[in-house]
């Protein structure tokens, strides 16, 4: 007798099946979100040789999209207590900011599909990994962590039920500050997982995809998920403390970046908390940086940095562009959210 030849960690079939009677719970959550970036049925998306222009995404429209959603839970908690007097209990509140920062990142890996199957991938010529048919529950649960534990952390650290809801002037800069403390912290937790052989194996079922879609951003070992989702935001944090309104803001912000980041939509895309300054010092993110960073790492790799540039740029760990190359970028016919 034959034995049934062993499926490959990211084989991901499971979604062209028509009975879905043996899907998991984390399968069939994920297709009713309709967050799969290539789900049964879709058309191809473009592909591009690495020499056709790259569209540019703006930074502005980043913010226009980020800020009038990502500012929605705080308005309304804000209102509630100017018009009733009364404040969120703490419980309270947790339940409602982890709903709000789910519903911002399901809007977003939705959003970031639509572009893929506009704009086409970086190295077009090789498809996307999908949701792994061994790992959904992997994935689903990482997910649902990482919405979760940011959140009830924040509530029981950072927030103050008597404090009204509010953002500073500032604002922008405050975003600046602590995407870039954040990414130092990040940058070196990183780099030590490629560099320090015992802290490998809890980094390597992460670059088991080498070319990730949006899910596969929380696609990870435990221990890495505890370092992602707490400790770096942590670290961050006791540096440059912000008010829960701000570090809410700050964290729809990231979490944005993270998923496009994992997304390799082909568009000149610069992090929108940091890009807009630090590519005049060459040290801007794009969103082909960290695609290569899984494309051609391993144990030895290059682009650290998750948030920014400024790291990798400082301490020799960058990566040349194949794709986003200076003169191969189209700044005239810019790319559109959606």
């Amino acid at each position: 007798m034959v034995a049934p030849k062993k499926k490959h960690t990211m084989t991901a079939t499971w979604h062209l099946d028509e009975d879905q009677s043996e899907w998991d719970f984390y399968k069939r959550l994920i297709h009713r979100l309709n967050i799969l970036q290539h789900p049964k049925g879709q058309a191809p998306a473009p592909v591009y040789t690495k020499d056709d222009k790259v569209p540019f995404y703006p930074v502005w429209r980043q913010w226009a999209y980020i800020m009038p959603r990502a500012v929605v839970p705080i308005l309304i908690h804000r209102a509630f207590m100017e018009l009733t007097g009364w404040t969120f209990h703490p419980v309270f509140a947790f339940f409602f900011y982890a709903f709000a920062f789910k519903f911002f990142a399901i809007r977003c890996v939705r959003v970031f599909n639509r572009m893929g199957q506009k704009y086409g991938f970086f190295d077009g010529s090789h498809p996307r990994d999908g949701v792994p048919d061994l790992h959904s529950q992997k994935i689903g649960l990482s997910m649902l962590g990482t919405v979760t534990i940011r959140p009830l952390f924040a509530t029981f650290l950072i927030y103050d039920r008597y404090e009204k809801p509010s953002l500073s002037l500032w604002f922008p800069v405050q975003m600046f500050i602590y995407s870039a403390v954040l990414d130092f912290w990040f940058y070196w937790y990183h780099r030590g997982m490629h560099e320090i052989p015992w802290l490998w194996k809890f980094h390597r079922l992460h670059h088991v995809t080498k070319h990730p879609n949006p899910l596969l951003s929380a696609f990870a070992d435990n221990e890495q998920e505890w370092g992602d989702i707490l400790v770096i935001p942590l670290l961050t944090w006791l540096v440059f403390p912000l008010n829960f309104s701000t570090w809410f803001m700050a964290q729809q912000f990231i979490i944005y970046t993270e998923i496009f980041g994992h997304s390799g939509v082909r568009l000149y895309w610069m992090t929108p908390m940091t890009g807009y300054i630090l590519r005049w010092f060459d040290m801007d993110l794009c969103l082909e940086d960290h695609d290569q960073h899984h494309r051609f790492g391993w144990r030895n790799s290059s682009n650290y940095g998750k948030q920014t540039r400024l790291w990798d740029r400082l301490f020799g760990t960058t990566r040349s562009r194949i794709e986003c190359r200076e003169d191969n970028i189209d700044w005239v016919n810019t790319a559109k959210t959606g």
